[in-house]
């Protein structure tokens, strides 16, 4: 009769230390395993072994979570910006806000169409429509005080 050989069960971390917080911030920060290796005094292959245990993504998800509520907090700030830029920039400016805008709204880029519509008085509705308007009237720059106005219409129309 043949004995087959019993494969061990896989190891499982059971708690992270210090240096296993601190290689798995590095590694959410985007440095690479070789480096964190050395970092940390680990092994790169133990970092990839790292990664992969169920108590560090949690640990990875929960830093992200954190992230996240962060970056929620900031939005108002960054609606205003991306106002006060269109009301008082630059041309180049107001064009890189207009995009901002457009990609936050989900109305160009990853998720276009996704987002939800303004409820109203939402402040990011007036500026959509102001945004609306300067697409329709184009302004060249001004030379010598003159300023010229350019209509601009959907082909077909």
């Amino acid at each position: 009769m043949e004995m087959m050989a019993e494969t061990p069960a896989p190891v499982q971390l059971q708690k992270l230390s210090p240096r296993h917080k601190e290689a798995l911030s590095l590694l959410a920060q985007g440095v690479k395993r070789d480096l964190v290796g050395k970092l940390c005094d680990f092994a790169p292959e133990y970092i990839t072994w790292l990664a992969r245990q169920p108590v560090c993504q949690a640990y990875l998800r929960e830093m992200n979570e954190l992230q996240s509520v962060r970056l929620e907090a900031l939005f108002e700030k960054s609606v205003d910006v991306i106002a006060d830029t269109l009301q008082e920039g630059t041309e180049d400016g107001k064009l890189k806000a207009a995009r901002l805008h457009l990609e936050v709204t989900g109305r160009v880029g990853r998720g276009a169409g996704q987002a939800q519509a303004p409820t109203e008085g939402d402040f990011l509705e007036v500026l959509a429509q102001r945004l609306v308007g300067l697409q329709r009237k184009v302004r060249e720059r001004t030379y010598e005080g003159e300023s010229k106005v350019i209509e601009i219409t959907p082909q077909g129309q």
